[in-house]
């Protein structure tokens, strides 16, 4: 790679996670096994493991350096785009989440472009966020493959993506909990 490479496929995890008491797949982080990563919880299960490159710029910065790549796209870990949770409880992850990716860009604009996250189970909820986003200077929003089942293309989402088109939004998707994998024939875990 040459210092003019550009990574347009990387996530951001936020340090930490405000409270939600009471709300179910609401995600945490907790220590993990040294001091530069961190499990996040979910459901009280540990999810992922990240390092602290997913927020800390220095760090991202030095490991960005060391593969030789000038640019990265920021956008969520797809499980924090929370298709599944409540509307107003998903804008409040998911505007946190937004919030972490702004900070980090405002730290390293020569080197971040942000991509947001919208809550897609309200279109109308996502059009008003993507406003938001495209506004305070994101490029776009990534969204998952799916949203609760339903495939991008269905109608309900359409007033969505005119908004994003009008906007000018870049709109990268990324797979999250696929549709259909209960007709998949295979060995155990095939699709976890």
């Amino acid at each position: 790679m040459t210092a003019q490479t550009i990574d347009i496929h990387t996530h951001i995890v936020p340090a930490e996670f405000p409270g939600r008491a009471g709300c179910a797949h609401w995600p945490s982080m907790a220590a993990a096994h040294d001091c530069h990563h961190k499990n996040v919880m979910i459901d009280g299960r540990n999810f992922r493991t990240v390092s602290d490159q997913c927020w800390n710029v220095a760090r991202r910065a030095e490991a960005m350096a060391e593969m030789g790549i000038a640019r990265q796209v920021l956008s969520p870990m797809p499980e924090l785009l929370s298709y599944w949770l409540p509307r107003d409880d998903a804008l409040v992850l998911i505007r946190h989440v937004n919030d972490s990716i702004a900070g980090m860009v405002a730290l390293a604009p020569n080197k971040f472009i942000g991509l947001g996250g919208v809550p897609m189970q309200d279109p109308d909820a996502a059009a008003r966020e993507l406003e938001r986003l495209m506004r305070d200077g994101f490029r776009g929003v990534e969204l998952g493959s799916n949203v609760n089942g339903a495939a991008l293309g269905d109608p309900r989402f359409e007033p969505f993506f005119a908004a994003a088109e009008e906007l000018g939004a870049a709109v990268f998707v990324h797979a999250l909990h696929p549709s259909g994998k209960e007709r998949i024939v295979g060995p155990s875990g095939l699709m976890s």
